[in-house]
């Protein structure tokens, strides 16, 4: 039987510029990040992405591959060599009351004979229901203990953005 646990929450009663986790323990087999969140991104035609960083790393260690549905149109994307994991989409500033909601597995995020890969899925619904499926490279086989969380193109998460840390375990 599959056990999951709560390890932190983060609700923001005022806009952040980023989220992080730290001192997280090395005793799950995985980690998942539940996202509800929007930031103050006002581009009328494109949500805002996601981005994390594991461990303080700003190398060029991370890849990422995106499917999107978005409105009418399709996207594939590759990126190699980031300083920073980008996956999901947020919510934009308008309409107010929408937030985009992401699901983070991250892999066997404690073994350090491997790297850590992720599998992300996101979506918002609104005028142009976007839907996004994403998977992550972290190109370095430490064990993650800390987890920034950023987003592209505004400056901050808005208030009533919300990150839930859990660790998975099989048994």
């Amino acid at each position: 039987m599959a056990v999951i646990e709560a390890i932190a929450t983060t609700y923001l009663e005022a806009d952040a510029t980023s989220v992080t986790f730290s001192s997280i323990p090395a005793t799950y087999e995985h980690l998942q990040l539940r996202i509800n969140a929007k930031t103050d991104y006002t581009h009328a035609s494109q949500p805002s992405y996601g981005a994390i960083r594991f461990n303080g790393d700003t190398g060029s260690n991370y890849s990422a591959h995106r499917m999107m549905g978005y409105d009418t149109t399709t996207l594939g994307q590759a990126v190699t060599g980031n300083s920073e994991m980008y996956a999901g989409r947020w919510a934009n500033a308008v309409p107010a009351t929408l937030f985009g909601g992401v699901v983070w597995d991250i892999l066997d995020y404690a073994n350090t004979n491997k790297n850590t890969t992720c599998l992300i899925l996101s979506g918002i619904g609104d005028e142009a229901d976007i839907v996004s499926v994403d998977s992550g490279l972290w190109d370095d086989t430490a064990a993650v203990h800390t987890i920034l969380i950023d987003q592209s193109g505004g400056s901050n998460f808005l208030r009533g953005s919300e990150f839930t840390l859990y660790g998975l375990n099989s048994s």
